[in-house]
């Protein structure tokens, strides 16, 4: 990984970042004094390895009914109107990341 590392990685999926948080251990980089971590997702598994993952939580099931909600009016009503929904996520801080 060599000695120019960015502050932080953030990884697309918990399970990504735990193989993450594995290569830059084996190299010896430590987080987060070297670098922070931060996981999407929040599953168990964020709580489970060492240091425990930084995770944002991001409500599935709000984003399915949502988009669900979408498609009805535009395919039940033929309504084609853009539109911006906004859901909400939750930052959840460990050890993987700085204050």
């Amino acid at each position: 990984l060599g000695e120019q590392l960015p502050p932080a990685f953030f990884a697309a999926s918990d399970s990504l970042a735990i193989g993450a948080l594995r290569a830059l251990q084996e190299a010896g980089i430590s987080l987060p004094d070297r670098v922070s971590l931060i996981s999407f997702n929040d599953t168990s598994l964020t709580k489970q390895v060492y240091p425990p993952l930084s995770s944002i939580t991001v409500y599935t099931e709000e984003m399915g009914r949502a988009g669900m909600d979408i498609l009805n009016k535009e395919v039940l009503h033929g309504r084609k109107i853009p539109s911006l929904t906004m859901l909400g996520t939750r930052l959840t801080l460990r050890e993987s990341t700085l204050p």
